[in-house]
């Protein structure tokens, strides 16, 4: 296993297991295996929860050295614009999944495929992890055994204020 926060124990939770799907060659849809939602990339390089299969949830899959993965969105991308942008149609640039340090999502645009937060090492699940998989699914605690998203209560989200410009008009 690969320890990137040392003093950090990786904890195998339900809501951490997903589910890869060959769409077609080098093409995946990933849903969440409890939550049953798709993973997908918007128009704006966010990644947000499908409810249903749609093409902002598939992603070309492409497997680098030492094992890592990268997911790029199959639909967004970067067109290069500009004089000469014609002639050099190897200049797109792909849209990574990607996720910060602390676990947030970052926007795809801003990811390159070397980063260290676009590369996933996928891992098959151990027997042991099986047989949680079994008992959740059996109905043995899938209403109530499922823990929330950590560190949210039951208070409201905040949301964040607009700046206001300088000269006091919006």
């Amino acid at each position: 296993m690969l320890d990137l926060q040392p003093g950090l124990e990786f904890q195998l939770t339900p809501l951490c297991i997903l589910e890869m799907t060959a769409v077609e060659v080098g093409i995946v849809a990933i849903k969440g295996l409890f939550s049953g939602r798709y993973l997908a990339m918007n128009k704006r390089g966010r990644l947000y929860a499908s409810e249903s299969y749609n093409a902002e949830c598939e992603f070309v899959e492409r497997i680098h050295e030492l094992g890592y993965n990268t997911y790029a969105s199959r639909l967004y991308r970067t067109v290069p614009s500009g004089p000469g942008a014609q002639r050099q149609p190897s200049a797109e640039r792909l849209w990574y999944v990607s996720v910060n340090g602390k676990g947030r999502p970052r926007r795809g645009f801003k990811t390159r495929r070397t980063q260290k937060s676009s590369l996933f090492l996928p891992r098959v699940l151990d027997p042991k992890d099986h047989e949680m998989v079994r008992l959740l699914q059996s109905g043995a605690g899938l209403r109530g055994g499922l823990p929330g998203p950590p560190g949210k209560g039951t208070r409201p989200r905040r949301r964040r204020q607009r700046k206001q410009s300088r000269g006091g008009h919006v």
